[in-house]
Protein backbone atom coordinates (compact mmCIF):
# COMPACT_ATOMS: atom_id res chain seq x y z
CA UNK A 1 0.00 0.00 0.00
CA UNK A 2 2.79 2.41 1.02
CA UNK A 3 4.61 1.35 -2.28
CA UNK A 4 1.25 2.52 -4.20
CA UNK A 5 0.82 5.62 -2.21
CA UNK A 6 4.75 6.61 -3.07
CA UNK A 7 4.03 5.91 -6.89
CA UNK A 8 1.14 8.29 -6.82
CA UNK A 9 3.08 10.82 -5.23
CA UNK A 10 5.48 10.79 -7.38
CA UNK A 11 3.85 11.04 -10.56
CA UNK A 12 2.24 13.86 -8.93
CA UNK A 13 4.96 15.70 -8.51
CA UNK A 14 6.11 15.08 -12.10
CA UNK A 15 3.00 16.90 -13.54
CA UNK A 16 3.14 19.69 -11.26
CA UNK A 17 6.17 20.87 -12.69
CA UNK A 18 4.62 21.34 -16.18
CA UNK A 19 7.78 19.65 -17.93
CA UNK A 20 6.39 18.06 -21.34
CA UNK A 21 9.51 15.74 -22.59
CA UNK A 22 8.95 14.35 -25.95
CA UNK A 23 8.99 10.40 -26.82
CA UNK A 24 12.06 8.97 -27.06
CA UNK A 25 13.52 8.11 -30.80
CA UNK A 26 14.18 4.32 -31.34
CA UNK A 27 18.26 5.07 -30.25
CA UNK A 28 16.90 6.68 -26.65
CA UNK A 29 17.36 10.27 -27.85
CA UNK A 30 14.27 12.46 -27.79
CA UNK A 31 12.42 13.45 -30.89
CA UNK A 32 12.87 16.74 -32.48
CA UNK A 33 9.58 18.47 -33.17
CA UNK A 34 7.83 18.70 -36.07
CA UNK A 35 9.78 20.95 -38.55
CA UNK A 36 7.66 24.31 -40.05
CA UNK A 37 7.67 24.08 -43.51
CA UNK A 38 7.76 27.06 -45.79
CA UNK A 39 7.24 27.22 -49.55
CA UNK A 40 8.03 30.51 -51.60
CA UNK A 41 6.36 30.82 -54.95
CA UNK A 42 6.87 33.87 -57.39
CA UNK A 43 8.54 34.41 -60.41
CA UNK A 44 12.08 35.56 -61.69
CA UNK A 45 12.83 37.04 -58.34
CA UNK A 46 12.49 33.36 -56.65
CA UNK A 47 13.90 32.16 -59.13
CA UNK A 48 17.68 34.14 -58.84
CA UNK A 49 19.73 35.48 -55.84
CA UNK A 50 16.57 36.64 -53.72
CA UNK A 51 14.97 33.50 -54.01
CA UNK A 52 18.01 31.15 -53.71
CA UNK A 53 19.18 33.26 -50.21
CA UNK A 54 16.32 33.45 -48.31
CA UNK A 55 15.22 29.73 -49.26
CA UNK A 56 19.07 29.05 -47.12
CA UNK A 57 18.59 31.29 -44.90
CA UNK A 58 15.14 29.40 -43.87
CA UNK A 59 16.57 26.41 -43.95
CA UNK A 60 19.29 27.08 -41.21
CA UNK A 61 16.83 27.86 -39.01
CA UNK A 62 16.32 25.46 -36.63
CA UNK A 63 12.93 23.01 -37.05
CA UNK A 64 12.38 24.85 -40.78
CA UNK A 65 12.35 23.47 -44.08
CA UNK A 66 11.76 25.61 -47.32
CA UNK A 67 11.11 25.18 -50.65
CA UNK A 68 11.06 27.40 -53.89
CA UNK A 69 8.70 26.75 -56.65
CA UNK A 70 9.25 29.58 -59.36
CA UNK A 71 9.25 30.31 -63.03
CA UNK A 72 9.97 33.36 -64.80
CA UNK A 73 8.30 35.96 -66.74
CA UNK A 74 4.47 34.57 -65.18
CA UNK A 75 1.77 36.23 -62.90
CA UNK A 76 -2.06 35.67 -62.12
CA UNK A 77 -2.46 37.74 -66.05
CA UNK A 78 -1.87 34.56 -68.37
CA UNK A 79 -2.92 31.47 -66.90
CA UNK A 80 -2.40 30.16 -70.53
CA UNK A 81 1.48 30.53 -70.22
CA UNK A 82 1.60 29.65 -66.75
CA UNK A 83 -1.49 28.67 -64.63
CA UNK A 84 -0.85 29.69 -61.00
CA UNK A 85 -4.00 28.15 -59.68
CA UNK A 86 -3.18 24.75 -60.78
CA UNK A 87 0.32 25.17 -59.85
CA UNK A 88 0.10 26.80 -56.06
CA UNK A 89 -3.14 24.47 -55.43
CA UNK A 90 -0.39 21.17 -56.71
CA UNK A 91 2.49 22.59 -54.45
CA UNK A 92 0.50 23.50 -51.33
CA UNK A 93 -1.38 19.88 -51.26
CA UNK A 94 2.37 18.19 -51.86
CA UNK A 95 4.42 20.31 -48.78
CA UNK A 96 1.50 20.99 -46.53
CA UNK A 97 3.15 24.29 -46.09
CA UNK A 98 2.75 26.30 -42.41
CA UNK A 99 4.05 29.23 -44.21
CA UNK A 100 3.93 30.79 -47.94
CA UNK A 101 5.69 33.40 -49.00
CA UNK A 102 4.41 34.82 -52.29
CA UNK A 103 6.41 37.76 -54.60
CA UNK A 104 4.79 38.01 -57.77
CA UNK A 105 2.45 40.80 -60.07
CA UNK A 106 5.53 42.27 -62.00
CA UNK A 107 4.64 40.84 -65.13
CA UNK A 108 0.68 41.29 -64.47
CA UNK A 109 0.81 45.34 -66.41
CA UNK A 110 -1.16 43.39 -69.08
CA UNK A 111 -4.96 42.09 -70.58
CA UNK A 112 -6.27 39.05 -68.47
CA UNK A 113 -6.61 35.85 -70.40
CA UNK A 114 -8.25 32.63 -69.44
CA UNK A 115 -6.76 29.06 -69.40
CA UNK A 116 -7.39 29.23 -73.63
CA UNK A 117 -5.26 32.22 -73.86
CA UNK A 118 -9.56 34.00 -74.55
CA UNK A 119 -8.93 37.68 -73.57
CA UNK A 120 -10.90 38.58 -70.61
CA UNK A 121 -10.09 42.28 -69.77
CA UNK A 122 -7.31 44.30 -71.62
CA UNK A 123 -4.95 46.50 -69.40
CA UNK A 124 -6.31 49.79 -68.23
CA UNK A 125 -9.68 49.18 -69.50
CA UNK A 126 -13.00 49.57 -67.06
CA UNK A 127 -12.74 46.29 -64.68
CA UNK A 128 -9.40 45.55 -65.04
CA UNK A 129 -8.26 46.33 -61.60
CA UNK A 130 -11.65 44.03 -60.08
CA UNK A 131 -11.01 40.64 -62.37
CA UNK A 132 -7.41 41.17 -61.19
CA UNK A 133 -8.34 41.62 -57.79
CA UNK A 134 -10.20 38.40 -57.89
CA UNK A 135 -7.84 36.62 -59.50
CA UNK A 136 -5.43 37.77 -56.24
CA UNK A 137 -8.38 36.69 -54.16
CA UNK A 138 -9.20 33.40 -55.83
CA UNK A 139 -5.33 32.66 -55.73
CA UNK A 140 -5.10 33.25 -51.53
CA UNK A 141 -8.45 30.98 -51.51
CA UNK A 142 -6.67 28.26 -53.03
CA UNK A 143 -3.34 28.74 -50.80
CA UNK A 144 -5.08 28.95 -47.54
CA UNK A 145 -5.81 26.12 -45.22
CA UNK A 146 -6.73 26.31 -41.41
CA UNK A 147 -3.76 27.82 -39.27
CA UNK A 148 -1.76 28.26 -42.40
CA UNK A 149 -0.37 31.96 -42.67
CA UNK A 150 0.58 33.61 -45.62
CA UNK A 151 3.01 35.99 -46.66
CA UNK A 152 2.81 38.49 -49.93
CA UNK A 153 5.70 40.43 -50.13
CA UNK A 154 5.55 43.95 -52.26
CA UNK A 155 7.31 44.26 -55.39
CA UNK A 156 10.16 46.38 -55.02
CA UNK A 157 11.07 50.01 -55.93
CA UNK A 158 12.64 50.19 -59.20
CA UNK A 159 12.46 53.75 -59.92
CA UNK A 160 11.95 53.41 -63.05
CA UNK A 161 8.90 55.74 -64.11
CA UNK A 162 7.15 53.98 -66.49
CA UNK A 163 7.03 50.93 -65.42
CA UNK A 164 6.38 52.66 -61.56
CA UNK A 165 3.00 53.62 -63.39
CA UNK A 166 2.24 50.20 -64.08
CA UNK A 167 3.34 48.47 -60.53
CA UNK A 168 1.53 51.42 -58.25
CA UNK A 169 -1.33 49.85 -59.83
CA UNK A 170 -0.99 46.67 -59.24
CA UNK A 171 0.68 46.95 -55.94
CA UNK A 172 -2.24 48.89 -54.70
CA UNK A 173 -4.88 45.81 -55.87
CA UNK A 174 -2.24 43.50 -54.33
CA UNK A 175 -2.53 45.69 -51.14
CA UNK A 176 -5.95 45.49 -50.84
CA UNK A 177 -6.48 42.35 -51.47
CA UNK A 178 -4.29 40.47 -49.10
CA UNK A 179 -5.10 42.84 -46.21
CA UNK A 180 -8.45 41.82 -46.58
CA UNK A 181 -7.76 38.22 -46.23
CA UNK A 182 -7.30 37.33 -42.44
CA UNK A 183 -4.66 34.76 -42.71
CA UNK A 184 -2.68 37.10 -45.07
CA UNK A 185 -0.34 39.89 -44.57
CA UNK A 186 1.11 42.38 -46.98
CA UNK A 187 4.80 43.10 -46.87
CA UNK A 188 5.95 46.55 -48.02
CA UNK A 189 9.23 46.86 -49.16
CA UNK A 190 9.86 50.35 -50.68
CA UNK A 191 11.78 51.69 -47.21
CA UNK A 192 14.09 48.92 -48.19
CA UNK A 193 15.23 50.32 -51.65
CA UNK A 194 14.75 54.28 -50.74
CA UNK A 195 16.71 56.87 -49.57
CA UNK A 196 15.40 59.04 -46.36
CA UNK A 197 14.08 61.59 -48.71
CA UNK A 198 12.22 58.81 -50.70
CA UNK A 199 15.07 58.52 -53.71
CA UNK A 200 15.49 55.18 -54.94
CA UNK A 201 18.89 53.22 -53.56
CA UNK A 202 21.09 52.31 -56.01
CA UNK A 203 23.96 51.01 -53.38
CA UNK A 204 23.70 50.05 -49.97
CA UNK A 205 25.94 48.40 -47.00
CA UNK A 206 24.85 44.93 -46.90
CA UNK A 207 26.19 41.86 -44.53
CA UNK A 208 29.23 39.96 -45.25
CA UNK A 209 30.49 42.62 -48.05
CA UNK A 210 33.35 45.10 -46.90
CA UNK A 211 31.82 48.33 -49.07
CA UNK A 212 28.71 49.68 -49.96
CA UNK A 213 27.31 47.47 -53.15
CA UNK A 214 25.18 47.68 -56.14
CA UNK A 215 22.19 46.09 -55.86
CA UNK A 216 20.28 45.94 -59.01
CA UNK A 217 21.33 45.11 -62.39
CA UNK A 218 21.56 47.19 -64.83
CA UNK A 219 17.41 46.09 -66.18
CA UNK A 220 16.71 48.44 -62.85
CA UNK A 221 14.35 45.08 -61.87
CA UNK A 222 16.30 42.35 -60.87
CA UNK A 223 19.10 41.76 -57.99
CA UNK A 224 22.35 41.38 -58.46
CA UNK A 225 23.98 39.27 -56.05
CA UNK A 226 24.67 41.07 -53.29
CA UNK A 227 20.78 42.90 -54.08
CA UNK A 228 19.38 39.50 -53.43
CA UNK A 229 20.94 38.44 -50.25
CA UNK A 230 20.14 42.15 -49.12
CA UNK A 231 16.57 42.02 -49.78
CA UNK A 232 16.78 38.38 -48.35
CA UNK A 233 18.34 39.83 -45.08
CA UNK A 234 15.08 42.11 -44.60
CA UNK A 235 11.96 39.72 -45.40
CA UNK A 236 13.85 36.67 -43.60
CA UNK A 237 12.42 38.00 -40.35
CA UNK A 238 8.74 38.85 -41.40
CA UNK A 239 8.87 35.14 -42.43
CA UNK A 240 9.92 33.76 -39.26
CA UNK A 241 7.84 35.55 -37.10
CA UNK A 242 5.20 34.75 -38.80
CA UNK A 243 6.53 31.43 -36.48
CA UNK A 244 5.19 33.13 -33.55
CA UNK A 245 7.04 34.29 -29.78
CA UNK A 246 10.49 34.12 -29.44
CA UNK A 247 11.13 32.96 -33.06
CA UNK A 248 11.55 36.49 -34.84
CA UNK A 249 15.27 37.07 -33.96
CA UNK A 250 17.87 37.08 -36.86
CA UNK A 251 20.56 34.47 -36.50
CA UNK A 252 23.58 35.93 -35.48
CA UNK A 253 26.92 36.11 -37.20
CA UNK A 254 25.87 35.18 -40.96
CA UNK A 255 28.72 34.45 -42.91
CA UNK A 256 29.33 36.29 -46.72
CA UNK A 257 26.50 34.45 -49.49
CA UNK A 258 28.24 32.15 -51.61
CA UNK A 259 27.68 32.89 -55.19
CA UNK A 260 24.82 31.06 -56.60
CA UNK A 261 25.77 28.79 -59.36
CA UNK A 262 27.17 30.01 -62.58
CA UNK A 263 25.94 33.70 -61.76
CA UNK A 264 27.79 36.78 -62.04
CA UNK A 265 29.71 38.33 -58.91
CA UNK A 266 28.00 42.00 -58.02
CA UNK A 267 30.81 44.29 -59.79
CA UNK A 268 30.04 41.62 -63.48
CA UNK A 269 28.14 42.96 -66.14
CA UNK A 270 25.24 40.21 -66.77
CA UNK A 271 25.62 38.02 -69.82
CA UNK A 272 23.90 38.96 -72.37
CA UNK A 273 23.39 35.24 -73.69
CA UNK A 274 20.30 33.59 -73.46
CA UNK A 275 19.94 31.86 -70.05
CA UNK A 276 19.69 27.77 -70.00
CA UNK A 277 16.54 25.95 -68.64
CA UNK A 278 17.84 23.76 -65.40
CA UNK A 279 16.82 22.22 -62.83
CA UNK A 280 17.99 22.92 -59.35
CA UNK A 281 18.16 20.53 -56.12
CA UNK A 282 17.71 21.93 -52.90
CA UNK A 283 18.59 19.97 -49.45
CA UNK A 284 15.22 18.81 -49.51
CA UNK A 285 14.01 16.89 -52.54
CA UNK A 286 13.68 18.95 -56.01
CA UNK A 287 11.39 21.43 -55.91
CA UNK A 288 12.29 23.95 -57.84
CA UNK A 289 11.30 22.24 -61.46
CA UNK A 290 10.53 25.32 -63.43
CA UNK A 291 13.60 26.93 -62.58
CA UNK A 292 14.66 29.15 -65.68
CA UNK A 293 17.94 31.12 -65.40
CA UNK A 294 21.22 29.54 -64.27
CA UNK A 295 22.52 33.68 -64.16
CA UNK A 296 20.82 36.30 -63.12
CA UNK A 297 19.75 37.92 -66.65
CA UNK A 298 17.45 40.44 -66.98
CA UNK A 299 13.93 39.52 -67.94
CA UNK A 300 14.25 41.13 -71.40
CA UNK A 301 16.85 38.46 -72.48
CA UNK A 302 14.48 35.58 -71.32
CA UNK A 303 11.46 33.70 -73.67
CA UNK A 304 8.13 34.93 -73.03
CA UNK A 305 9.12 38.13 -71.47
CA UNK A 306 5.75 39.79 -71.08
CA UNK A 307 5.51 43.09 -69.32
CA UNK A 308 9.20 43.75 -67.56
CA UNK A 309 11.01 46.59 -69.59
Amino acid sequence: METQLARVLVCLAVLSTGVVRADPAPDGTPEAPPARTVLLLGDSLIVTSFGEYLEKSLNEHPGTRAMRRAKSSTGLARPDFFDWMAVGREEVERHQPDVVVVIMGGNDGQGLTDEKGKAKVQWGATGWEDAYRQRVVDFLGVLHAPGRKLLWVELPYTGLPKFERKLGIIRRVLREAVSAHEASKYLETKPFFTDAKGDLLKEARVEGFRKPMRLKMEDGVHFTLAGGWYFATRVYPAVIGLFGPGDGEQRPDSPKPAPVAAAPLPSETPSATPPVEVEVRTREPAVCREFDAVSEAPMTSMPMALCYP
